[in-house]
């Protein structure tokens, strides 16, 4: 199978697996996402811890002939083959990593993605807990959802459709992109994170797609 390579300007349909069934996670503390901070260089995973998150989509590689009505495939395994991707369409406008920041303007981390969204339906990628449904000067309007030792972070939402504590399947509507917080243009960014530390978004949007292939 060819692994799909996300880059700048690549424009994909989504289309939503419902695969697998909703788990109730234990919850963890999280702090407010922050879409640019320098401070978040050492919180970022180290090669080897990246490498072990990456292996979730070696998980589905695996399996992906084995599942079935007969399989018995553990609930580990299948709570990452129910995703979905955040947006109709995927188009990544900037990628993770240190970037030149047209806020501040200065060079700084960018500890998630940018994808292209103009007031449009946001839809959790996995299924969980909302743990947070807030606003910040930074983020703007954003909505955190928690998956076993995953987070993931919608930001600069115009509006939330979700509560806190309500559980979400993948591909549920969650809120709608906007132009919230400390931003240039509507856009959705994206964070998320394993076990705490900063992981590049792009580990879970080619998991996604792997998934996309279990029927």
């Amino acid at each position: 199978m060819v692994l799909l390579s996300f880059m700048p300007s690549t424009t994909i349909k989504a289309q939503f697996n419902t695969v697998g069934r909703l788990y109730n996670q234990q919850v963890h503390k999280t702090k407010n996402p922050q879409e640019t901070n320098t401070s978040l260089v050492d919180n970022l995973m180290l090669k080897d811890s990246l490498n072990h998150a990456s292996s979730h989509l070696n998980m589905v590689e695996s399996c992906r002939d084995n599942v079935g009505p007969s399989s018995q495939t553990s609930g580990d395994i299948l709570q990452f083959l129910n995703m979905a991707f955040p947006l109709k369409n995927i188009q990544i406008n900037s990628e993770f990593g240190m970037r030149y920041y047209p806020v501040t303007h200065k060079y700084c981390m960018h500890n998630g993605v940018d994808l292209q969204a103009h007031y449009e339906p946001v839809f959790s990628m996995l299924p969980g807990k909302v743990v947070k449904s807030a606003h910040d000067k930074r983020s703007g309007r954003y909505i955190t959802i928690q998956t076993d030792t995953y987070t993931v972070s919608y930001c600069h939402l115009s509006s939330s459709k979700v509560t806190i504590g309500q559980y979400v399947k993948a591909g549920e509507i969650i809120g709608v992109s906007g132009n919230t917080g400390m931003s240039t243009g509507p856009h959705l960014h994206l964070t998320t994170k394993k076990d705490g530390k900063v992981i590049d978004p792009i580990i879970l949007l080619n998991c996604v797609n792997k998934v996309m292939y279990i029927k």
